[in-house]
């Protein structure tokens, strides 16, 4: 398991080092072209590599539910068609001399997963998420302008440009969290391939309708660049990142991407010769740190106990529980959380809750295996966190108890 993470760890640093280059270097080459018809032509030629995994696979789209479609066709829509978009309209309008700020800009992408997680997949989140994000949002000013004590107004292209650039965030945001439940059951190869093959029916038409005359003007220079982009920071970026985060936690893969904006940095002063201010780099640390902290907070956490005995009220109301230490739960939120659970060798999905419990009237630790019913008493138990899916509540009455509980079972699948 440790050797998957760092193998899916240094895929996604891999990732990130690439999309660095693609800005600092080979985005710039491609500066006349317009946005959406650069979008349109890179997913195309992308997609020409990536065709072989829909056969390879093919077997694997018969296993795609309607609802994994929707988070396909999101994850093309707004990080394929969108959010490039987005982020090459905010390099483009930088004239590449504030590349750095475009993409530190770009990090608030975790901040967008999380909170649209707890929309969309109905993740919960403490309170310190607001702190933290209240904290980015003041170091984003801070790596925004140069000399930020002496701003005025913002207009122009400045304006556009840190918008744009936090459109990017918020598509790519969206685009993490979907891809991650995208891939729950296929491979990362196959869905590198869908995302593009649907990025080009979404952008086919703005594209052909607007710039359709424009393929003549596309210079042999800008379609070699084409040709590298698609091979290093385009469709095997993408096989990459899908790769690292197929065996790692979104959480862990968000921190991965850090590297991004660090290599940014480096690379546009070794490239282009463009220097951060002090405040800017002041903002820099900041905000890498509170996204950081927010990424932590959502972070798995495992708890290894021997299975103890109950008060078995919990068997009486039809819902039979795996009770642990509560002190194991010393570094754990208190709340309700999604789970894998590993025992007898074998792994299960269930519901992990932390908290009062309103029939024994005090605090416990206890886990729901999902389609279990061995006795396990007295068994080592392994149990990682997933979800979080709401804070502890108190019933005064059973009947309350157990609607709670068949509605959290239906928000845990």
């Amino acid at each position: 398991m440790k050797n998957y993470t760092i193998i899916g760890a240094l895929a996604i640093v891999a990732a990130a080092l690439l999309w660095s280059l693609d800005g600092t270097f080979l985005r710039p080459q491609l500066y006349t072209l317009p946005s959406v018809f650069l979008v349109f032509l890179e997913h195309a030629l992308g997609f020409i590599i990536l065709i072989p995994f829909l056969f390879i696979f093919k077997s694997q789209l018969k296993t795609i539910s309607k609802k994994q479609w929707l988070t396909i066709f999101w994850v093309a829509l707004f990080g394929g068609a969108l959010g490039t978009t987005f982020m090459t309209k905010a390099l483009f309008l930088t004239g590449f001399k504030d590349i750095s700020v475009v993409i530190l800009l770009q990090k608030f992408q975790p901040i967008f997963a999380i909170s649209l997680a707890a929309i969309f997949l109905r993740e919960r989140f403490p309170k310190r998420f607001y702190a933290y994000a209240t904290i980015a949002v003041l170091a984003g000013y801070f790596v925004t302008f140069k000399d930020p004590f002496t701003v005025n107004k913002v207009g122009g292209a400045a304006a556009q440009m840190i918008l744009y650039s936090l459109l990017a965030a918020f598509a790519w945001g969206s685009s993490t969290t979907f891809g991650k439940y995208s891939l729950k059951n296929i491979n990362y190869g196959l869905l590198a391939a869908l995302r593009f093959g649907f990025t080009i029916l979404i952008m086919a038409l703005p594209a052909l309708y607007y710039y359709h005359g424009q393929f003549t003007l596309v210079s042999t220079r800008q379609w070699t660049t084409l040709a590298i982009i698609v091979f290093t920071s385009g469709a095997a970026a993408m096989w990459l990142y899908y790769f690292g985060l197929k065996k790692i936690p979104a959480s862990l893969a968000t921190l991965c991407e850090l590297s991004w904006p660090v290599s940014a940095i480096i690379f546009d002063y070794w490239l282009n010769h463009n220097v951060l201010s002090w405040s800017q780099l002041l903002g820099t640390v900041v905000l890498i740190f509170a996204v950081y902290k927010v990424t932590m907070l959502n972070k798995s956490k495992t708890i290894t106990g021997t299975v103890g005995a109950g008060l078995g009220q919990g068997k009486n109301l039809g819902m039979k529980t795996a009770n642990l230490n509560v002190a194991l739960a010393d570094k754990l939120s208190k709340g309700l959380y999604t789970c894998e659970v590993l025992v007898n060798n074998q792994k299960f999905s269930g519901l992990l809750y932390y908290g009062y419990n309103s029939l024994s009237r005090q605090d416990c630790l206890e886990v729901h295996i999902f389609d279990f019913a061995d006795n396990i008493y007295g068994k080592n138990m392994t149990v990682t966190t997933g979800r979080y899916l709401r804070l502890p509540k108190k019933f005064k009455d059973p009947k309350d108890l157990m609607a709670q509980i068949q509605k959290d079972i239906q928000n845990a699948h």
